[in-house]
């Protein structure tokens, strides 16, 4: 185990033959995997649990927590807070050209 934290989870393995990484924390829709950086499947095991298939040799797999639902939400948030300022410039420059008139 290499580092351990709530949205995080980063493991080195080594091992000769294919094998299951088992992480024995909660699956839930939104969790990620990614051997040696890249992203793989992530499988549900024991209905419950966390796991990823590893090839033999040594590698590095990280489960990241990156659900869908939160990169909607801040697109959505960036188009809104660019929505606000586009208006408040736009009545500014209305507001500016009917002062030199």
């Amino acid at each position: 185990m290499i580092d351990y934290q709530d949205r995080q989870v980063t493991v080195r393995t080594g091992n000769d033959e294919p094998a299951f990484l088992f992480l024995g924390d909660s699956y839930y829709p939104g969790w990620k995997a990614y051997l040696d950086g890249r992203e793989t499947k992530l499988y549900r095991a024991d209905y419950l649990f966390r796991a990823v298939a590893v090839p033999p040799g040594e590698h590095t797999v990280e489960f990241r927590y990156q659900p869908d639902s939160l990169t909607l939400g801040i697109g959505i948030s960036a188009v809104a807070a660019g929505s606000v300022i586009l208006a408040f410039l736009g009545s500014w420059i209305v507001a500016r050209k009917r002062r030199t008139y």
